[in-house]
């Protein structure tokens, strides 16, 4: 009996030793990604210059969105807040709201760092609520190749006007919450 006993630690020992030779080095004073959070709650406003309408014209959107406050551990424990400030020129529609888009854009963190994102942004009109939902990557910078979820939501009856030929958007005014998968 203590013989198979033995043999039986031997055996657990040597297995212990062979899976640390094969598991992936982890560098000093490095913590896995997994431990790295961080959610955001925030606010959001997207002007549009000309307001835009149910046909297509040229405009320009204006976007400012602040990230904060923020809860994070791990690498981004430091995080307090972010800021995305963006604004180009195109044809738009308040149709274009409502559709489905690969979308792009730069946080810039209170750690002095930036992230660079891209997301599926799929919008969705219910009553009187808009809501927006990116579910995308950190592309590069701070937390790259990190998944991360995104939802704005801000009332809706501007949009619902403007789809039926009722009137214009001009300006969304949006709360969300980024969270880091």
């Amino acid at each position: 009996m203590r013989r198979s006993i033995a043999a039986g630690a031997w055996s657990a020992a040597v297995g212990l030793a062979l899976l640390s030779a094969l598991a992936p080095p982890t560098p000093a004073g490095a913590a896995p990604q997994d431990l790295d959070t961080l959610t955001c709650t925030g606010t959001s406003t997207t002007t549009y210059d000309p307001p835009i309408t149910a046909v297509p014209a040229t405009t320009t959107r204006t976007i400012h969105q602040t990230y904060g406050p923020c809860a994070g551990t791990g690498a981004a424990a430091a995080v307090t807040g972010g800021t995305h400030d963006s604004s180009n020129t195109t044809s738009r529609s308040c149709l274009q709201l409502l559709s489905t888009a690969t979308v792009s854009w730069v946080i810039h963190w209170s750690n002095g760092q930036s992230s660079t994102v891209t997301a599926q942004r799929v919008s969705n009109l219910a009553g009187a609520v808009f809501t927006n939902t990116f579910t995308g990557t950190v592309t590069s910078g701070f937390l790259k190749d990190r998944g991360f979820v995104e939802t704005m939501t801000s009332p809706s009856l501007q949009i619902t006007a403007c789809t039926l030929g009722l009137g214009s958007v001009s300006g969304l005014g949006a709360a969300h919450t980024f969270t880091l998968l």
